[in-house]
């Protein structure tokens, strides 16, 4: 249980960073 959580948590943080960045890279190529 513990390792499945600990691997989850790991693999969420990328994507809630991959997200943000392509959000950042949208806005500088509108503007």
């Amino acid at each position: 249980m513990e390792n499945k959580f600990g691997n989850g948590a790991k693999i969420d943080a990328p994507k809630e960073f991959i997200g943000r960045n392509v959000i950042i890279l949208v806005e500088k190529k509108r503007v």
